[in-house]
């Protein structure tokens, strides 16, 4: 599998490509790190997670964005096989991350990635 290198995609010489896991985690981060709806080839494409911004905390709202980040895995990422038990949804020091363990279709090796959704620094 090759991916564009974000966000430092041009160089000199040309378009910077990356292969294998690197392109397996930052295709995962651009697809969880963006707002459905915002992509104009696939509207469905990103998860929901400004709409659930200023929603009060609770445990079913971490069961949507769990179901909203299993969807979106499964749908358009094939080359990882992921098991809605195996994400959850971690706040920590004015950060939301989503970890999940995924099997690799690349290497078959089993893989846990963590992703920042959110950072209230940012802001």
């Amino acid at each position: 599998m090759n991916s564009i290198k974000f966000p430092k995609m041009f160089t000199s010489s040309g378009t910077n490509v990356v292969s294998g896991l690197t392109a397996t985690k930052q295709n995962a981060y651009l697809l969880l790190k963006s707002e459905k709806g915002t992509f104009v080839s696939d509207p469905y494409f990103g998860i929901r997670l400004r709409r659930y911004t200023f929603e009060q905390n609770s445990y079913v709202l971490r069961d949507i964005l769990i179901d909203e980040i299993y969807t979106q895995l499964a749908q358009f990422m094939p080359q990882l096989i992921v098991r809605r038990k195996d994400i959850t949804i971690v706040q920590r020091d004015g950060k939301l991350y989503a970890r999940f363990k995924a099997k690799n279709v690349i290497d078959f090796v089993t893989n846990m990635y963590e992703i920042v959704l959110l950072n209230a620094e940012e802001r």
